[in-house]
């Protein structure tokens, strides 16, 4: 399943690669430490983490405890990206981790559901 991006894609290719250009710098700076990149990038995903998330689970609750540790797995590939592997790969590699990272928060379960039982 091919959930796209918000990258605000009028569907030309000249704009789809400006577009992964605007990705690419935002991951090097977000790598760097800034913070406003790092919102950048985890504002183009909050689609796709959402609908991941939505795909675990219909429960709002287990829904943002998803997200949020999508956005962990996010951040932990962009500390990972290399910039000779590319934007492309980038989002290939982030969903690998985004989902891993929700599969173990699926595990793992909330606050209260490790304090007193599922």
């Amino acid at each position: 399943m091919k959930i796209p991006l918000n990258l605000q894609n009028n569907g030309s290719p000249s704009s789809r690669e400006a577009q992964t250009k605007v990705l690419e710098r935002d991951v090097l700076a977000a790598k760097k430490g800034d913070w406003t990149a790092k919102n950048n990038v985890i504002r183009t995903f909050t689609p796709l983490l959402r609908r991941l998330a939505e795909k675990r689970t219909s429960d709002t609750a287990q829904i943002n405890t998803y997200m949020e540790a999508g956005k962990a797995g996010l951040l932990k590939t962009i500390n990972k990206y290399k910039r000779s592997l590319g934007p492309e790969k980038f989002q290939m590699v982030a969903v690998e981790y985004i989902e891993d990272a929700m599969d173990r928060a699926g595990k793992r379960g909330g606050i209260f559901s490790r304090l007193f039982g599922r």
